[in-house]
């Protein structure tokens, strides 16, 4: 398990909407969060117990003691219009009848504006989002709200980039079908190329118009994520937390498969039952672990620990949808592998003074086969947690 003294969730936060039910969901579920970045700031609650060691052995200043001009960025993103388009757009409205008056020609660049970007109804506008915003954060001030042209994907990808976003929410539409299966959904491809923390958001009927993060469903292993997941486990108590289940799954072991069927052809039930104890007695470990580095004070938050040895991904949405927990966090991986772009070893590489080659690595565009499962039939939001290395300044 990696070190859990970290800052995971730190302002400012990317809120990506379309105007959808699950992105309304996203921007009430960041609400207690952004109201909890605005508390520290101003003194008004104390860091939630990290510190980090610095190289002289005292305590490194958090990420959040760099100076950030907004605490949320609201964007939304209107893809770009093709070029036929536009054309039969400009040509419908050309052999339309003349207008005589003042009114009519308004109506007619009305038309024309529609035909020419036939998805402008269906996104918020800047004067809707404002208005969004300002319902659900009536006090806070610092708060940008723009709107763009081109791909989501990649305008939010950038966006969080440039801002150096220390979470993204987005909604999850689910539009499912070969569409999604093939080329995935926006909040997909998010989840696999964010250098930060992401949080998905699916609206249901189950879904309440107030959302809260009483009970929460902590995923645990000895992975790297692991670390990152308590760490904003930890940050997120003080936004009202109550409740913790701390959930371990191990793939069920078999003899056959440890032994192979020449040695022990007939596995006998000593043996069986000897590896589920040893399986068991190493999950229990690490649940245990997890819950010292929590660091919860007596009656502070209830901590339940629960085993399971099974499929990872339908187990989570099994136990998420028997607990009625509110909020899944999972632990991804930030030391995902780097793959070079395959044109760049065509490319002439430029060093630097030290000889260090300029080359940019690219993300590996896959997730884990849990994250990706709970991502897409999670029957409540997911929260996948990614330690961040900010740039100094």
């Amino acid at each position: 398990m990696a070190n859990t003294d970290l800052r995971v969730l730190f302002p400012p936060v990317l809120l990506a909407t379309d105007g959808s039910p699950s992105a309304r969901l996203a921007q009430k579920m960041v609400c207690p969060l952004v109201q909890l970045f605005q508390a520290e700031e101003q003194g008004k609650l104390p860091e939630p117990g990290l510190k980090p060691k610095g190289e002289s052995g005292g305590e490194a200043p958090p990420p959040t003691s760099r100076v950030v001009s907004i605490l949320l960025m609201v964007l939304t993103v209107q893809p770009k219009v093709a070029k036929r388009m536009l054309r039969s757009g400009k040509k419908a409205v050309s052999h339309s009848t003349p207008v005589k008056d003042e009114t009519e020609t308004v109506a007619a660049t009305k038309i024309s504006e529609e035909l020419s970007h036939p998805v402008a109804g269906l996104l918020p506008s800047l004067e809707e989002l404002t208005a969004s915003v300002r319902e659900d954060f009536p006090s806070l001030s610092r708060v940008s709200v723009e709107v763009r042209q081109g791909r989501p994907t990649t305008e939010i990808l950038n966006c969080a980039r440039s801002i150096q976003a220390g979470l993204i929410a987005v909604g999850h539409r689910g539009g499912g079908g070969v569409r999604e299966l093939l080329l995935g959904s926006v909040s997909t491809a998010i989840s696999r190329y964010a250098p930060c923390s992401v949080l998905i958001t699916r609206s249901s009927s189950q879904s309440t118009h107030s959302p809260n993060l009483n009970h929460v469903l902590l995923v645990v292993d000895e992975s790297v994520g692991t670390g990152a997941a308590i760490a904003a486990t930890r940050q997120l108590i003080p936004a009202g937390i109550q409740t913790i289940t701390l959930l371990h799954i191990q793939s069920p072991l078999n003899a056959n498969y440890l032994l192979g069927p020449f040695f022990s052809p007939i596995p006998s039930w000593q043996l069986s039952q000897s590896l589920q104890n040893v399986q068991k007695e190493q999950g229990m470990q690490v649940l245990q672990r997890a819950i010292a580095a929590l660091h919860c004070e007596d009656g502070q938050v209830t901590i339940t620990p629960r085993f399971q040895t099974g499929d990872a991904g339908p187990l989570i949405c099994q136990i998420a949808q028997e607990l009625q927990v509110n909020l899944i966090i999972l632990g991804s991986d930030s030391s995902r592998r780097t793959l070079l772009s395959p044109l760049q070893g065509r490319r002439s590489h430029q060093t630097t003074a030290d000889g260090e080659s300029t080359a940019r690595p690219i993300r590996n565009t896959r997730l884990s086969i849990t994250d990706d499962y709970v991502i897409h039939y999670a029957p409540c939001p997911v929260l996948l947690c990614r330690s961040t290395q900010l740039n100094p300044g």
